[in-house]
């Protein structure tokens, strides 16, 4: 007997309906006598998935499914190709599934005429042939109902078995034509897109702030990956930025050291950065680490440069200097009767360094990392940790004036 075996892959998602097709062509083919195929699949791989457009977006859980069984034979006989012959005289050929090389060689090899049938001989239109081989090496060419009477093969049989060769083709999707449900994405490639638009947009910008008139950074990166519609030529500067691999790094280094924080977000985008891949669910609380280590930069810089702090002004003193905020702490309100005053802590510092202290009781603050001027009355000179800072009072905040080109 000849063997025949298929073998390609397939979104591991797909493997039930796989069994199923071959359980219910195996059960078509036995009611003809015909042997039954047997069907393995593999343990599941990551394969990289490409767009319709060809680009590489991601990995994809995938199994390799591998049919194999014997050609049905009969006498002597097998039935090798199927011949489909359309209105203009063409003849489209069909291996049998699984069909061995060196007998694909001898079909193509054959000259096939339409509407022949070396069984009945008669000459009448036919869609469709059948191309038959004896062991001894002769070749018939068969019409549907003269392959079963010539060759002793049910061609009812053989055309389920024609079935498997559908399978390696088949949409395992649902030709919707939409991102599959369990894409992966590569974490240091989110990361290094996220980098780069970061770099682009001069910051991260949270869905928070879509008030802002802002795209938010994680949107940014989705439409990087799946939109279709997003434009080339942005996809192109975004993977010109030189700097967005070394950036994505470190942010991976930052965000794995945070793995088993007590810390429930650090714990997560820790979880996230260990694996190879991403599902796009988790993307927007991967993309998030950057705006983290970003901060944790800012912010050890920032205690750097506070190492220089010197006291500035003396008491009673009104200055006025340009400064960054650095930090905005919620404190206790006083309650004054049936009212509550708001009170803030708000820290400055200045570009040499030194540290700015505001106890205030405004109706409104400048949030953390403006620049702005700042005016106000020296209260006091202190020394937290080992900072010293200039603690101010009856502050006045505007915003800073660009400086001239």
């Amino acid at each position: 007997m000849t063997s025949a075996a298929m073998r390609f892959s397939i979104p591991a998602t797909a493997q039930s309906r796989v069994r199923q097709l071959v359980e219910a062509t195996n059960a078509r083919a036995a009611v003809h006598q015909l042997t039954a195929y047997t069907l393995d699949i593999s343990a599941s791989f990551l394969a990289d998935y490409h767009d319709i457009d060809g680009r590489l977006i991601g990995k994809r859980p995938t199994v390799t499914v591998t049919i194999s069984g014997d050609i049905p034979r009969h006498h002597g006989w097998t039935v090798l190709a199927r011949l489909d012959h359309d209105e203009e005289g063409e003849t489209i050929t069909s291996l049998f599934p699984g069909l061995p090389e060196q007998d694909a060689e001898a079909v193509r090899g054959h000259h096939a005429i339409a509407n022949v049938c070396h069984g009945c001989n008669i000459a009448r239109h036919r869609t469709a042939t059948y191309l038959a081989r004896h062991e001894n090496g002769e070749m018939k060419q068969l019409g549907t109902t003269c392959v079963e009477p010539y060759t002793g093969l049910p061609i009812k049989g053989l055309e389920a078995l024609w079935r498997f060769g559908t399978l390696k083709d088949s949409d395992w999707d649902g030709g919707e034509g939409g991102i599959p449900a369990d894409l992966r994405v590569p974490v240091a490639e989110v990361l290094r897109v996220a980098a780069a638009i970061v770099q682009q947009d001069g910051r991260f910008y949270g869905r928070s702030e879509q008030w802002k008139n802002t795209v938010p950074t994680a949107d940014s990166v989705e439409a990087y990956f799946f939109d279709r519609k997003a434009p080339m030529e942005w996809r192109a500067a975004v993977d010109a930025e030189p700097d967005a691999p070394s950036t994505a790094a470190a942010v991976r280094a930052w965000a794995i050291q945070g793995y088993g924080s007590l810390s429930d977000y650090r714990h997560k985008v820790g979880q996230l950065a260990k694996g190879e891949t991403v599902d796009p669910r988790h993307l927007p609380t991967l993309v998030s680490a950057i705006a983290g280590w970003h901060r944790d930069q800012e912010k050890e810089a920032t205690e750097r440069a506070a190492q220089n702090s010197k006291p500035q002004g003396t008491v009673g003193e009104r200055i006025t200097t340009n400064v960054t905020v650095t930090t905005v702490i919620e404190l206790e309100g006083r309650t004054y009767g049936y009212q509550t005053q708001r009170r803030r802590l708000v820290k400055f510092q200045d570009p040499q360094g030194n540290v700015f202290v505001w106890f205030s009781s405004a109706g409104t603050v400048p949030d953390q990392g403006d620049e702005v001027e700042l005016t106000g009355t020296v209260k006091d000179h202190s020394i937290y940790g080992e900072t010293a800072q200039t603690v101010l009072t009856r502050c006045r905040v505007a915003e800073r004036e660009p400086v001239a080109a």
